[in-house]
């Protein structure tokens, strides 16, 4: 049975004890990172009996036999949730959606909408919880929930400004609403200088950088990250940032649907242009290295970045 929600209904409907009493397994399926943390927090952290977490890895047929249909002296209600249960192979997927649970239950969280997720669906043998990604048109909607749901009382013109200059995603939303309630506590109402004064400077530079390398402004580009050794935390969310502008330069159709183009959006097309695809998947790569590289703190990093300043010259 197929259970599908947009967040803000899910939110609004469905009560934090959802999960209180549940048997049986269910799967889950959330359209991001952000949107499965929110969502799994609200769900689990009133519950009565433990929940455990386990990677789709660590579940073998051996720990379902040892975990769930041997007898035991011990009356075991603890329930589980599985990570990524996309990568659980087929057997597997069977034999859980085969066991007979009583007052505890097992959680899938799929990831991805993949074969495997597409033919439980299909085959309608399991509860199926879904929270589906908001159309380009409702991101006034997504907006509008976030800051709700963080308590953020934000003005109209604020919320346009947010709109028209930040990446319209539930994890830009959360993370700069967030922020502004930090730092706005008891303010209320959240207006456009207030906004800007948290938000602009540090998102423009992001901007202004990705679009001095998309110019392929290169010594420039390198010249400015050099200046910021030692900060692995900071320079690791501007290398996810920089992936993910150049994946969206490399095919801009998702801009296709769109019925008005935030200054983001114009920027990317005015920049692909300069660009061919094979160029792209290059650079791609290049600063996926250099992620993994600040997500592990290796010094090395900075002379890489310097090499890449020296050449360019």
């Amino acid at each position: 049975m197929l259970s599908k929600w947009q967040i803000w209904d899910f939110f609004s409907s469905v009560k934090n004890d959802y999960l209180e009493g549940a048997s049986g397994v269910i799967v889950f399926n959330t359209f991001d990172f952000q949107s499965l943390k929110v969502i799994k927090d609200y769900l689990l952290k009133s519950l009565s009996n433990p929940v455990h977490h386990k990677l789709a890895s660590e579940v073998t047929i051996e720990w379902i036999e040892n975990e769930f249909l041997t007898l035991s002296f011990f009356s075991n209600s603890d329930s589980f949730f599985i990570h990524q249960a996309q990568d659980l192979n087929a057997e597997i997927l069977e034999k859980l959606g085969s066991l007979e649970l009583e007052n505890r239950f097992i959680l899938l969280n799929f990831e991805s909408e993949n074969a495997s997720f597409k033919k439980i669906l299909k085959e309608k043998k399991l509860k199926v919880l879904q929270i589906e990604a908001p159309r380009f048109w409702e991101n006034n909607k997504l907006l509008d929930f976030t800051a709700s749901f963080v308590r953020l009382p934000l003005s109209f013109e604020a919320k346009n400004w947010v709109l028209n200059s930040l990446e319209n995603t539930f994890q830009q939303f959360y993370n700069s609403c967030c922020l502004l309630k930090l730092n706005y506590p008891q303010l209320p109402e959240v207006g456009l200088k207030e906004v800007k004064e948290v938000l602009e400077v540090e998102r423009l530079d992001s901007f202004h950088l990705a679009n001095i390398f998309c110019k392929k402004n290169f010594m420039l580009f390198f010249g400015e990250l050099i200046k910021l050794e030692g900060d692995f935390d900071k320079m690791r969310g501007f290398f996810l940032f920089m992936q993910s502008h150049l994946i969206k330069v490399a095919d801009t159709r998702f801009l296709d649907g769109k019925d008005r183009l935030s200054q983001y959006d114009k920027g990317i097309i005015q920049v692909a242009k300069f660009w061919k695809h094979d160029e792209l998947i290059g650079w791609i790569s290049f600063f996926n290295d250099l992620e993994i590289m600040a997500k592990r703190k290796d010094s090395s990093l900075w002379n890489k970045l310097k090499f890449s300043y020296l050449t360019s010259v």
